[in-house]
């Protein structure tokens, strides 16, 4: 066995020797006594298996409670930038809503003519309106519906 067949083997079927095919072991075995690279890499794979089978810590709610809390003071504490401020920049408070209120009213203006140009819409009976919001209606885990 090369030692890139070993340490593939060692991936595969971890350190224990008894979870290794008995038609490996004896190869396994001839090439441990042989290069102390090998033998170095089964004791790391030893102890990451240890390891792995010590119980977790336990959490500590209230120190979760306290880390959260920090966090979300922090997040808090720095300015965020909305997209309006991302897309046209920094500019004074009666400026922006200015602007917002220009673009409503152009919103508005632009559906009242498209109205007049299309003429009234054709409406759906109202029993097939209420059966396609019954159907968007998302179902939660717990039963509960939004």
């Amino acid at each position: 066995m090369t030692n890139e067949d070993f340490l593939r083997h060692l991936d595969e079927y971890g350190a224990a020797p008894e979870r290794w095919p008995p038609e490996l072991r004896a190869a396994a075995d001839a090439a441990l006594a042989r290069s102390p690279a090998l033998r170095t890499a089964l004791e790391d794979a030893q102890s990451f298996d240890r390891l792995l089978a010590t119980p977790a810590l336990p959490v500590e709610v209230a120190r979760v409670d306290r880390l959260l809390a920090a966090v979300g003071k922090a997040a808090r504490a720095m300015p965020q930038d909305s997209i309006a401020m991302l897309l046209l920049g920094r500019m004074p408070r009666r400026t922006f809503a200015g602007f917002c209120v220009a673009l409503l009213a152009l919103g508005w203006l632009t559906g009242q003519l498209a109205s007049q140009l299309a003429g009234p819409a054709p409406t759906a009976p109202r029993s097939q309106e209420l059966a396609l919001l019954s159907d968007e209606v998302v179902t939660l885990f717990d039963g509960d519906s939004r």
